[in-house]
């Protein structure tokens, strides 16, 4: 029986996140709804975007290294850490990032912690899932908020 719950739980590993945060939503909006997750496909993480040369004229950088992308569907999720992305350069950054990105046809959503429960979550869930085309999916709340808690 443990076997068969690994084998389960490693269909959901990922290539490692650049922090606890990412991993955190990856797996909320990708667990099954069954144990508490939104059930979305899975995404790439640390996926790299570079401009088409159609794109240069509006892109700020060569490339982008975006936190969590459905590269197919042209979504994209940045989540923001309120240590790493509270200095004025970081959000600079982070606005010539994103509106290069939604101007080359990318759908760009942030995900800080404070949208990681309760309804905030369900919002969540179903912004990405339109932008995904997908259908909504809600977890039972009770499921829902032992996965948050088991995830903190």
């Amino acid at each position: 029986m443990g076997a068969k719950k690994v084998r389960s739980a490693l269909r959901h590993a990922l290539y490692p996140t650049r922090s606890p945060l990412e991993t955190k939503t990856v797996l909320l909006l990708t667990l099954p709804v069954k144990i508490g997750g939104y059930g979305l496909c899975r995404p790439e993480v640390n996926y790299v975007i570079r401009p088409k040369a159609d794109e240069i004229s509006i892109s700020q950088y060569a490339q982008y290294e975006v936190d969590i992308c459905w590269p197919d569907r042209r979504t994209i999720i940045e989540v923001d850490s309120y240590a790493y992305h509270a200095k004025a350069e970081q959000l600079d950054t982070d606005a010539k990032r994103r509106n290069s990105l939604k101007a080359m046809g990318w759908k760009v959503t942030t995900v800080t912690a404070g949208q990681l429960s309760g309804d905030a979550l369900d919002v969540l869930a179903r912004q990405v899932s339109r932008d995904l085309g997908a259908r909504d999916l809600a977890p039972d709340p009770l499921l829902r908020d032992w996965l948050v808690s088991e995830l903190s």
